[in-house]
């Protein structure tokens, strides 16, 4: 008997094939092949079944299969645990909760002088969805409440963040915190922290050393530090749990056998602190004092926000990452040019944007900006009232002070700096589709020109035409016709400037007061 040997010439076969249709063509075909006189005409024929199955299958495996291939690229992967753990990959630690800030006034209705000591935490309730929720600011540092004068109580400020202590929270916690695990000896021991959500910048870590526990210090990356460093890093998941990594002793210490890992930080954050003036109105908790001299504080003492609070941010969003981790990738770990210096500050936490500018080589300014989601309202990100550095803004630039230090060239200097804010000034003539109001088209322009010209959609040294704006315009359902009449930066001539041109420090901002349409 002759046997054929079985060929070694390929079977070309369409991979693009992979709908149930066309997959059900390309299996008819290879059985013609063989079965010249199978017409698959039948529906009812068993082996039409068959194929059918198959390719109903097959549709369902390409599916998936090119689901899961999305989730391995930046740009393509739609879950965010996907995002997360390739910007991690990348060396990208995208933003987590961020307390807002807030002024406090202690009023002193008694006749006597009245110390309020740091780490007080007052309460107010806010109404989230439809819930009543009550929102925790802690102090952050202590003051004297003068005595009343006549009919005029004393009063004091100080400011607190949104927040309190996981001391106050937790159950099996102690002085030196809450804790997470203990130690096994084994290299990337990693614990999760008890409570969410964790403010950005609140952790500490203690790590027990005999009787004491010693203090350890957060970075960004543990490779950068050696076997002798207690360092750790902290992640945050898709559920906003937060994970605390330690090193494997050739980066990074591994901490002692059986040691107690203890965690303190801040419960709170996020844009839910923002609240509006006069929310606060609850003396909650003063550390260090006995029930007695409480109830005698409580008694003396009102407290309030006069201004609202300003700051607080939910973490990074998932677009935001994508562009910031493909960002500080490509530069490699190295400040060279100025745009390296500008990708490298967006890798450190919170630094929401970026942008560098020297006139030699040896002084760089780096000018920076925190990180806002699209529904944070603060109108001057890391600057205060009076224009000043927050709080916020102080961590960042330490931050990227001290990230940027072994990364530059030998005799480069760096200024950290923060930004201007750039009031624009917009009018615009349009027409109306005749089945809108002129109430509901206008608020509908305004609506999505503060989005597309928000803070989230315009970096450093922008430069912005009137037909950018005539453009928004005409995406919103209702308009007919857009034309921008005038186009100016705030404070300058009233005019339709070809362009606006921010400088290197500067930042656009666009207010609702400065909208004109008619």
């Amino acid at each position: 008997m002759t046997i054929t040997p079985p060929s070694n010439i390929p079977v070309a076969f369409d991979y693009t094939s992979k709908d149930y249709f066309s997959i059900r063509e390309e299996l008819i075909a290879r059985i013609q092949d063989r079965v010249p006189n199978w017409t698959a005409a039948d529906p009812a024929d068993f082996g039409v079944a068959l194929v059918e199955a198959f390719a109903y299958m097959g549709d369902l495996l390409s599916y998936y299969i090119d689901r899961s291939v999305n989730e391995a690229f930046l740009t393509t992967a739609t879950q965010r645990e996907s995002v997360l753990n390739i910007a991690q990959t990348y060396g990208y630690i995208p933003a987590g909760y961020r307390s807002a800030s807030v002024e406090l006034e202690f009023s002193n209705n008694s006749g006597s002088s009245v110390t309020i000591p740091e780490g007080t935490v007052v309460t107010g309730d806010v109404v989230v969805g439809d819930t009543v929720t009550t929102l925790y600011f802690t102090t952050g540092a202590g003051v004297v409440v003068p005595a009343k004068v006549g009919s005029t109580p004393g009063s004091e400020t100080v400011t607190a963040t949104h927040g309190r202590s996981v001391i106050l929270v937790a159950e099996d916690v102690t002085a030196d915190g809450e804790l997470i695990g203990t130690s096994t000896g084994q290299p990337g021991m990693s614990f999760e922290l008890g409570e969410t959500p964790v403010s950005d910048g609140s952790i500490q870590i203690l790590v027990q050393d005999g009787d004491i526990f010693t203090k350890w210090s957060q970075v960004q990356h543990i490779i950068d530090y050696g076997p002798t460093d207690q360092v750790f890093t902290a992640t945050t998941d898709e559920d906003n749990i937060v994970t605390v990594t330690f090193g494997d002793g050739v980066s990074g210490v591994i901490p002692t056998l059986y040691a107690e890992i203890r965690a303190k930080y801040t419960v709170g954050g996020g844009e839910e602190g923002n609240i509006e003036a006069d929310t606060i109105d609850t003396l909650d908790y003063l550390p260090g004092l006995s029930e007695i001299q409480v109830s005698a504080i409580k008694s003396a003492i009102t407290v309030t926000n006069p201004d609202v609070a300003i700051g607080g941010a939910d973490p990074e969003e998932t677009n935001q990452i994508r562009v910031a981790a493909a960002l500080a990738l490509r530069a490699n770990n190295r400040a060279v040019t100025l745009q390296d210096y500008a990708d490298l500050s967006l890798a450190v936490t919170g630094v929401g944007k970026a942008n560098a500018t020297a006139a030699v080589w040896s002084s760089v300014t780096v000018y920076i900006a925190p990180t806002r989601n699209t529904t944070d309202q603060d109108e001057s990100p890391g600057l205060d009232s009076l224009g000043n550095p927050t709080e916020e803004w102080d961590t960042i630039q330490t931050n990227v002070e001290s990230y940027l230090a072994d990364k530059i060239l030998l005799g480069t200097s760096v200024t950290v700096s923060p930004p201007v804010y750039v009031d624009i000034v917009v009018s615009v003539d349009y027409t109306k589709l005749d089945q809108y109001t002129a109430t509901e088209v206008e608020a509908a322009i305004k609506n999505q020109l503060l989005t597309d010209f928000g803070y989230t959609e315009i970096g450093f040294q922008e430069t912005l035409y009137p037909q950018d704006i005539e453009f928004s315009i005409l995406q919103v359902s209702g308009v007919k016709a857009a034309k921008a009449t005038s186009f100016y930066k705030d404070g300058g001539s009233v005019a339709l400037n070809t362009s606006l041109v921010a400088g290197a420090d500067e930042i656009f901002r666009l207010k609702e007061s400065n909208i004109n349409l008619t």
